[in-house]
């Protein structure tokens, strides 16, 4: 893939917490066309073989383009470069003026769900893994259950075989717990993959 394509920059509010994700191209417009972004320097410590140890934070600085393009190049930094000039990504960029945190929306799917429920079967309390459960309809279809977070739960799949198209009482169960809508997210709570390792030190 292009470097300027890869989706390897974190945007943080100016309270430091992650609000989204830009590509290089991105990332680099909004430092270079605005003083309401700047690139986050992040220093490490290096072992005596010049490796950073990337636990061991030294300064993180926020600075302007201008400030930027001075940094040095370090061998593990990614770099883009022109016939004049080469620099760093900025891989952590604080938006100066943005104090925020976005909300999202949930779309119901399988993974909003296991997450929802805590990859628990809503009738046993049973801890599952992603192959041993599945998702059931409270109400099922045939009997009218709609597609709604309120009808549809975690469950394993034994038991789900086992319910089939029986509502739970009929089939000697009790939900653990009312299934919900969960209702809007904080954005940050979407950034759960580490596309690079200065990231690391604002997701969690």
């Amino acid at each position: 893939m292009d470097v300027l394509n890869k989706l390897i920059c974190l945007t943080l509010n100016n309270a430091w917490q992650p609000v989204g994700q830009k590509t290089v191209k991105d990332a680099i417009c909004s430092i270079m066309g605005s003083d309401s972004y700047k690139g986050v320097n992040i220093e490490y410590e290096v072992d005596s073989h010049n490796k950073p140890i990337f636990d061991k934070v030294i300064t993180m600085d926020p600075l302007s383009w201008d400030e930027w393009i001075g940094l040095p190049i370090r061998e593990w930094d990614v770099t883009i470069s022109s016939p004049t000039i080469t620099i760093r990504v900025p891989t952590v960029l604080v938006a100066t003026r943005f104090k925020y945190m976005p909300r999202l929306n949930r779309k119901m799917s399988s993974t909003t769900l296991w997450d929802r429920d805590s990859g628990t079967c809503q009738y046993t309390g049973k801890k599952l893994s992603r192959t041993d459960g599945n998702v059931d309809h409270v109400v099922p279809r045939s009997r009218g259950g709609k597609d709604i977070w309120t009808n549809l739960v975690i469950c394993d799949k034994d038991i789900n075989t086992m319910k089939a198209d029986k509502l739970p009482h009929e089939a000697g169960l009790k939900l653990i717990r009312t299934p919900t809508d969960p209702g809007p997210t904080l954005l940050s709570n979407t950034i759960r993959k580490v596309y690079h390792t200065d990231w690391s030190h604002f997701v969690l």
